[in-house]
């Protein structure tokens, strides 16, 4: 034999109870290989581990990145059924804004005709001054005297806050809604 038995030799030999120095020495070059085999397996199994752990965090970042889109398309989405009704709404206020300009249309040009043939006979002057006068006779009756505007003048104070008070509310909510729709703007872009 060589210097070095097989493995499967020396296991036999040692079974029945023959002792060898090679025979030990083929046994520990065995457990030599299977130790350095180990070794290597181990790393392997570590390397794939840290290999894994570096899938998972890639696979939650795209997860985040994922919700945070997802958020930004209902956003869209919102805004773009917003937009469809402030467009049907629209229409529909074009439609009948087109339906009343052109009865307005209609009647102007009768009234238009009407004032040019007043105009010419000097009957629009008189109606002028006749109401004119029944203007300054209505206001003379309704204007109240200076004790009721002096009662009034507080309460008109205090509506005049609460209209100022009213108006930043409403200033803050149309900042807060153009800055979101300007942003919203951006991040699609």
């Amino acid at each position: 034999m060589s210097d070095k038995m097989k493995i499967d030799v020396a296991l036999t030999n040692l079974e029945s109870g023959k002792f060898s120095f090679g025979m030990v020495a083929a046994i520990k070059d065995h457990v030599s290989g299977l130790e350095n085999e180990l070794e290597i397996a181990r790393g392997r199994h570590d390397s794939l581990i840290q290999d894994l752990k570096l899938r998972e965090i890639a696979n939650w970042r795209l997860e985040a990145e994922l919700t945070k889109l997802n958020t930004r398309i209902y956003a869209l989405i919102r805004a773009n059924i917003l937009t469809e009704k402030a467009y049907e709404g629209m229409t529909l206020l074009a439609t009948k804004a087109g339906e009343y300009l052109e009865v307005s249309r209609k009647y102007a040009a009768v009234a238009l005709a009407r004032l040019i043939a007043d105009l010419k006979s000097g009957e629009l002057q008189s109606r002028l001054v006749d109401f004119g006068a029944k203007i300054y006779a209505a206001l003379k009756e309704i204007m109240p005297s200076k004790s009721a505007l002096e009662e009034l003048k507080p309460h008109a104070k205090k509506a005049g806050e609460y209209l100022m008070a009213f108006v930043k509310y409403v200033g803050v909510y149309v900042e807060k809604a153009s800055a979101y729709l300007s942003t919203l703007h951006k991040t699609t872009a």
